[in-house]
């Protein structure tokens, strides 16, 4: 074999583009797909780690949303182990397997074998010209991924099934052209041809279901899970469709994110819990990375001079790992709980929160926001769980998109991969009455209305609940404030992110927005954002947000349109497009949808925006 493909990837990366069933391309130009966890943690001799604590993280409230007993942060690719290196990769293996020749007089496809992770050039085994990965594949809603039918295709387009991949050799003739209705595939041996048009359909037949260009040539998905190991063994209900490698519509990661929030202990407990905070990060690496809680627990007593014996140590270790008994919460549920954490001091090692006294800001502020709490330290965990396939949905259960992810499916309630950061935040509470009486008036505007029920056709939109003139302000308020908080904190726009709180339920009622960063130094904070949230700047930074948001580049277009049927994918947005509204995908919690700046502003279709009146300085 010659030289493994090796592609650096960042560990938030695996979290979300790039995590297990996701392609890449590495320098070299060569496709690969992401393995399963099964092997994550093992080197590249395939010998587990026997020090994986040190990559595990808790966050109990996550783990009993995910029901999982932990997290694991990706390996680092190289980890020491008793004085040893070891390489720990990610594993990863070739794809798709169908090759071209470059050599245009020749364009002979031939398949892969055994190749997976091979660096070595492929060649031609007709012209010796270099040979490219295809770029045809197709995937499924179900999640599975194959390699173009080739032959399938042929054979159904040119009316006859002689085609075999035992004895016979195609080619792609027309691959230089930007259509790909001119591109077709020829039996070398038949000289049978059929072209690739309308490979990309895919809609509805009569009775409403799912068809594609396949389904119709009664082709059929095999099950394919390269990622597993496994080249399917049923066939699938789901219509094939064809995509190209590096479509968008290839991946979508399926992720779960928590504000850490401080558990109550008690009685001792609590007091090593104290003394632990006080122990510097090099102590706290090196308790954590221990293999198991016996080791955890004589290093964290040692380390604080045995003053708590190892078994009052280990119950206290024992106690923070227990998720059993933690209650199932609704998402409104899960944020209500970090809410009420935002808007009481807190001080802990993971989150120290300050609420601000309102009568502080000015009077017009007080009108329209309740509360304000600066966030001086939050520890944030993102988990992934899974993914889709042509286009995002929660039609799965989370058990369901866990063993996606694994080949010993009895192990999707061990660990899910994470990535857990520190950084600032403002957390900002809108004027509950004040809000409720402006969504009344807002509800009745028609397209609000239209809105709705485009929502309700997309289920990927499902998880954030029914959609409420409240949720649709806040939404865009977070929008515009980060647009112009990137100007003045130092943070780039890609380095601050939204969690909308909005529950209009009298037991979770809420109506808030945290503006947070998870880029800060290890002890979660640089400080820029959390100043800007102080009295006499915060006012300051929302009039000059409000400013700009009332006049986009692209108006009267931008609100027109919006208004009128709605713009941007599936029509979910309505005044709002990337030269005022929108963000870096990794900023929005909403894929970019559900925005309408006429919330914030609306004099220009006589609909009265929120801050339409008390807003001057």
């Amino acid at each position: 074999m010659g030289n493994r493909s090796k592609v650096k990837t960042r560990k938030g990366q695996l979290i979300h583009t790039f995590g297990t069933g996701a392609m890449q391309v590495n320098k070299n130009g060569i496709s690969m797909i992401t393995c399963g966890l099964d092997h994550w943690f093992e080197d590249d001799e395939g010998a587990e780690l026997s020090g994986v604590g040190k990559f595990i993280r808790t966050d109990k409230r996550l783990q009993k949303k995910l029901k999982v007993e932990s997290f694991r942060v990706p390996p680092d690719f190289k980890v020491t182990e008793n004085g040893l290196s070891r390489k720990v990769p990610i594993p990863a293996k070739r794809f798709p397997l169908w090759r071209v020749c470059s050599n245009t007089r020749c364009q002979k496809l031939q398949k892969g074998a055994n190749e997976a992770n091979d660096e070595s050039k492929s060649f031609c085994n007709s012209c010796g010209a270099p040979t490219y990965q295809s770029r045809f594949i197709t995937i499924c809603a179900e999640g599975h991924i194959d390699d173009f039918p080739w032959f399938d295709w042929l054979n159904y387009h040119s009316g006859g099934q002689c085609c075999e991949s035992d004895g016979c050799h195609l080619k792609l003739e027309g691959t230089g052209s930007s259509s790909v209705s001119s591109i077709r595939v020829r039996c070398i041996h038949c000289n049978k041809s059929a072209s690739l048009k309308g490979i990309f359909y895919y809609g509805a037949d009569d009775s409403g279901k799912p068809e594609s260009a396949f389904s119709k040539a009664s082709i059929s998905c095999k099950s394919n899970r390269p990622w597993l190991g496994e080249t399917g063994s049923s066939i699938c209900s789901s219509p094939l469709k064809a995509a190209l490698r590096q479509s968008t519509n290839v991946y979508f990661s399926k992720t779960h994110s928590s504000i850490y929030i401080p558990q109550k202990l008690e009685g001792i407990s609590s007091l090593i819990a104290e003394a632990y905070s006080q122990l510097s990060d090099s102590q706290k690496a090196m308790i954590q990375g221990a293999a198991d809680n016996d080791t955890k627990a004589l290093l964290l007593s040692m380390a604080l001079n045995e003053e708590y014996s190892p078994n009052n140590v280990k119950l206290f270790i024992e106690q923070d790992c227990d998720v059993s008994d933690l209650v199932e919460l609704t998402e409104e549920e899960f944020r209500y709980e970090e809410r009420n954490f935002f808007l009481n001091k807190t001080t802990s090692e993971e989150l120290s929160s300050k609420p601000q006294n309102i009568n502080d800001y000015k009077d017009w502020f007080r009108e329209l926001f309740a509360e304000v709490s600066l966030i001086d330290k939050l520890t944030i965990t993102q988990a992934m769980y899974g993914f889709d396939r042509l286009t995002p949905s929660n039609r799965k259960s989370i058990d369901e998109y866990k063993s996606m992810l694994w080949v010993d499916e009895t192990k999707i309630s061990t660990w899910l991969p994470a990535v857990q950061n520190h950084g600032e935040g403002i957390y900002i509470e809108f004027n509950a009455d004040k809000i409720n009486k402006w969504a009344e008036e807002y509800a009745t505007c028609n397209a609000y209305k239209y809105l709705n029920e485009k929502k309700e056709e997309n289920a990927f939109l499902d998880s954030f609940g029914p959609l409420t003139p409240q949720f649709l302000l806040i939404h865009s308020f977070s929008h515009i404030l980060i647009n112009r908080l990137i100007h003045e904190s130092g943070y780039s726009s890609a380095a601050l992110r939204e969690r909308i709180y909005v529950s209009t339920q009298a037991e979770t009622c809420m109506y808030g927005v945290l503006i947070y960063t998870a880029s800060g130094d290890s002890e979660g904070s640089l400080g820029g954002l959390v100043r800007l949230g102080k009295a006499g700047k915060l006012e300051t930074t929302i009039t000059s947000a409000l400013k700009d948001a009332s006049w986009c580049s692209s108006d009267p277009i931008c609100f027109e349109t919006g208004h009128s049927g709605g713009q941007g994918p599936n029509g979910l947005n309505l005044a709002a497009c990337h030269n005022c509204l929108l963000l870096p995908e990794t900023s929005c919690e909403v894929f970019n949808s559900l925005l309408d700046r006429m919330t914030i502003n609306g004099e220009l279709l006589g609909i009265r925006g929120y801050f339409d009146t008390g807003s001057s300085n």
